[in-house]
């Protein structure tokens, strides 16, 4: 910078070329905290930090004497922070190791069994501070054990200089960024209003008022519907969107002799009345959650034992109708809302255990159970963090993790805000006094559940206690030889006695693998005393800045919108949460209602109003039709919350009953089809791929809830889901685990939650095709559905092609198609006999190729583009 010299304060009054690079007392005007803020001093790769800029604010403000800066530089709000992060995991609310407890200016001058920590304005007399520098504080073999990480060089430099200018009180907390009214004019800052329908030209197409919204933007275009779809087509369309899965060939003869004009209504009653839509529709809301059945953090993908009972309280409660604010109320805060829980030891009932176990959808994200990087305070807001995000997403349609560094570059969320949202929830994923994954169960089973346990625990228990008796006997002798040792060094000392052990532990081992685990439930419920938490300096873990209470963001405030206001409903918890979820799901909170119903669009007509589901900010694509977007979401309010309501309405519109034929013209006007000028043909997802294939073959079985079924990794690294007594469970109930999906759901697409997904992808890759060719599991259900097929149509081949067909396509063949169907079992069937001469089976190879034959041919149609598209 110009012959600038910056080796002491008079050289740096001085300036350089450019004149003076600093002034006095006034950081924020001078040259050089521009410079070095900006990056361009120093020249190069390396730059100064947060905090040392911080530290050269302080000293340019302090008019440059180095007795000032020490004395401003370092608040108490800064080392209270220093040693939530690194000491009051031992010294703090849930450990006071040495009687000490560091959390409060009180406490640390009460000190612990070896006096007071802290002698104000001598740090050489400070026990906390002594065993810092002496490296007696943690103890290195704790530490260890604790994964504590140690207080830098920098941060026991900042405890010594606020001890020697006499341990001063929490500084004045400075004002965040202000928040206008300009900024809170956006259309998705304001509350839904109810606009009026509007009218057309074409009433005979309008069937409820979704019509009439959709319509008048296409007669605006000079556009209309597309013809209806045929009955089948529409019906397997309505089938797959509510229940996840095809109509049986029984249930699509039912529909066809039904002629009353409303024979499509009632089987849309029909369908949302069945057990299988909560789990259709279960599963949408697993991905928005960020689902997993296992950890998956690091190498670290243990099993949660538990998290089945949220998956399984999420289809209760969507069967149920469960409104959907208090669906979000109950998954947000339901330890919150009442203290019942902490009562129930036994005679808990299901709809307690249920509203428990919905606070997993705030446990979903990579968390392990015992790991180093689990004490690593990075990885611990990480995890908040990813917590914040699926919240977010989900719920609100915000991108609020972009102001987890610096302030939102789109939307008027200050840095401050994202850190008062953020500390709703470390109340309870406090990092400061982090509980691990198994800290966070709670006894609670119904009185069923634990009896099953016991029973199936009861002779495993009796074997244990005999094998340990046995192991005890053989031990005995060489106990009684060197007494005071313990039996693991005993068997070390002899080698002979290792030897006799050695089968006794392997068998103890395994016994002790088939325990069952205590049915318990995976919860969120707060720290009884949680700690202060910061605003963070760049999303730096350890950059603490002022202290933040919890918050919502700012641009909500308005005269229309209650505001956030936490109170502890009983002792032991915040009311944060409890408060979060009241404030959410207000009637006319402009984001919850306008994001629900837009999930609920995109996923039945392939395209949210809002295109950008999760992001209705600025930088988010605008609503297609804003008005339809307002209406659907005060209806939704209107008619009680109820999600089934909204599925009704949309599933019988004439816009969804549309045929997905294009036209060149069509294709000119509306080539995104945004103005739904005809219905969206789709790709199933993974899911619904592989449950229709179930169904189609025969292999469904219909169990409902319960522990996940298993996945088998073949040699070949297929991985396989293990079948049950009657089938293969849906795939909602299948074990979702992180770094071993199944092949084939993770070929098409079923998404890694990293943390969450809003929003499916979906790719089109030769995988897939390998996979559906390849893949042991649709050879062996196309094998079973040609089983199946032979069984009802006996000898009859032409009836056989129509049951493929029903069971595949929901629609009867074409003469052509039935011609081409025997033509090509014919020429399969012509293939086997070398085949099965080669395998020298036992069964008859006559009826063997004509069974085989067929499944080539049902193996072909479970491969054809008709039967993994919905149209």
């Amino acid at each position: 910078m110009g012959k600038l010299d910056l080796r002491n304060p008079d050289a740096i009054l001085k300036g350089g070329a450019s004149g003076p690079v600093v002034m006095p007392g006034a950081s924020t005007t001078s040259l050089l905290i521009d410079k070095v803020v900006t990056q361009q001093m120093p020249p190069g790769k390396t730059k100064l930090t947060a905090a040392e800029i911080d530290q050269i604010r302080v000293w340019i403000d302090k008019s440059l004497t180095p007795a000032a800066v020490e004395a401003a530089a370092v608040t108490e709000n800064e080392v209270r922070a220093i040693l939530q992060a690194r000491c009051v995991v031992c010294h703090g609310s849930g450990e006071r190791s040495g009687g000490l407890d560091l959390r409060t200016a009180a406490s640390r001058l009460k000190g612990g069994k070896s006096g007071p920590a802290l002698v104000p304005g001598k740090p050489e007399e400070s026990l906390l501070y002594r065993k810092i520098v002496d490296g007696k504080m943690p103890p290195a073999a704790e530490a260890k054990l604790l994964a504590v990480e140690l207080p830098t060089a920098g941060e026991t430099e900042k405890i010594r200089a606020w001890i020697a200018t006499g341990a001063p009180g929490p500084a004045a907390v400075p004002a965040g960024l202000a928040v206008t009214a300009k900024d809170r004019e956006f259309w998705s800052f304001q509350p839904p209003s109810r606009p009026t329908v509007p009218t057309v030209k074409d009433n005979s197409k309008v069937r409820n008022p979704i019509d009439a919204f959709v319509l008048a933007k296409l007669e605006a275009k000079g556009l209309t519907y597309s013809p209806r779809a045929n009955r089948l087509t529409l019906l397997r369309r309505v089938y797959l969107d509510l229940t996840g899965i095809p109509p049986t060939p029984a249930q699509i003869d039912d529909y066809l002799k039904d002629q009353s004009p409303d024979a499509y209504e009632r089987t849309v009653e029909q369908l949302l009345a069945s057990p299988h839509y909560g789990e259709r529709w279960g599963q949408h809301w697993l991905d928005m959650a960020g689902y997993s059945d296992s950890e998956g953090f690091g190498q670290d993908d243990g099993v949660r034992r538990y998290a089945w009972r949220y998956r399984d309280y999420v289809i209760r409660a969507l069967n149920a109708d469960k409104p959907y604010d208090r669906f979000l109320q109950e998954q947000i805060a339901g330890d919150e809302l009442s203290d019942d829980w902490k009562k129930a030891k036994s005679g808990a009932t299901q709809e307690l255990i249920d509203r428990m176990a919905a606070t997993g959808f705030l446990r979903t994200v990579p968390d392990p159970t015992d790991s180093f990087e689990r004490g690593l305070i990075a990885e611990r807001m990480n995890i908040v963090a990813e917590e914040v995000e699926v919240l977010s997403s989900s719920v609100m349609g915000l991108t609020v993790g972009c102001a987890r560094c610096h302030n939102h570059k789109y939307d008027p969320i200050p840095q401050r805000d994202y850190y008062r949202l953020s500390a709703i929830l470390e109340t309870a994923y406090d990092p400061y006094e982090w509980r691990s994954p198994n800290k966070r169960e709670l006894d609670l089973a119904l009185d069923a559940e634990r009896k099953v346990v016991e029973e199936a625990n009861k002779p495993l228990q009796a074997q244990i206690k005999k094998l340990e008796a046995d192991l005890s006997k053989v031990i005995a002798p060489f106990r009684e030889k060197t007494p005071g040792l313990k039996d693991e060094e005993l068997e070390k000392k002899f080698p002979e006695l290792e030897l006799q052990a050695q089968s006794l532990h392997k068998q103890l081992d395994e016994v002790k693998e088939k325990v069952k685990p205590a049915p318990n439930v995976r919860v969120l419920t707060d720290n009884a005393e949680p700690s202060q938490f910061y605003l963070l300096r760049r999303g730096d873990p350890v950059g603490f800045g002022e202290p933040v209470d919890s918050g919502v963001p700012l641009l909500f405030q308005n005269a229309a919108l209650k505001p956030y206001q936490p109170v502890a409903p009983f002792a032991g918890t915040s009311g944060r949460r409890l408060a979060l979820a009241q404030w959410l799901t207000q009637p006319n909170h402009p984001l919850t209602a306008r994001v629900a119903v837009n999930q609920l669009w995109m996923r039945h007509f392939g395209r949210g109003i809002v295109p950008t589901v999760a992001n209705f900010g600025r930088s988010g694509m605008p609503p297609t039709h804003p008005e339809l977007l307002d209406w659907l979401a005060t209806e939704f309010v209107e008619r009680g919350w109820s999600l089934k309501s909204m599925h009704r309405l949309m599933v019988t519109s004439e816009a969804y009953r549309q045929s997905s034929n294009v036209s060149e013209a069509l294709t000119a006007a509306d080539p995104d089809n945004a103005l739904l000028a005809r219905m969206s043909l789709r790709r199933m997802d993974a899911e619904t791929l592989f449950d229709s294939m179930l169904t189609a073959s025969g292999r469904l079985d219909p169990t409902l809830f319960g522990t996940p079924t298993e996945v088998d990794v073949r040699p070949d690294k297929e991985v396989t889901v293990n079948a049950t007594a009657a089938g293969f469970r849906r795939s909602i109930y299948v074990l979702h685990r992180r770094q071993t999906p199944m092949s084939l759901l993770d070929a098409f697409d079923q998404p890694a939650m990293t943390p969450n997904c809003t929003e499916r992808r979906r790719s089109n890759v030769a995988t897939q095709a390998l996979h559906m060719m390849n893949g042991s599991m649709a050879w062996d259900l196309a094998k079973f559905m040609a089983g199946r097929v032979i069984d009802e149509a006996e000898g009859d081949r032409a009836k056989q092609i129509e049951l493929v067909y029903l069971r595949a396509y929901a629609r009867r063949p074409s003469e052509d198609e039935v011609r081409t169907g025997l033509q090509a079992i014919t020429d399969f069937r012509k293939q086997w006999p070398a085949r099965l001469n080669t395998d020298n089976a036992e069964a008859p190879r006559t009826w063997q190729g004509e069974w085989l034959a067929l499944a080539n041919y049902c193996h072909a149609i479970l491969n054809s583009a008709e039967f993994s598209f919905v149209d």
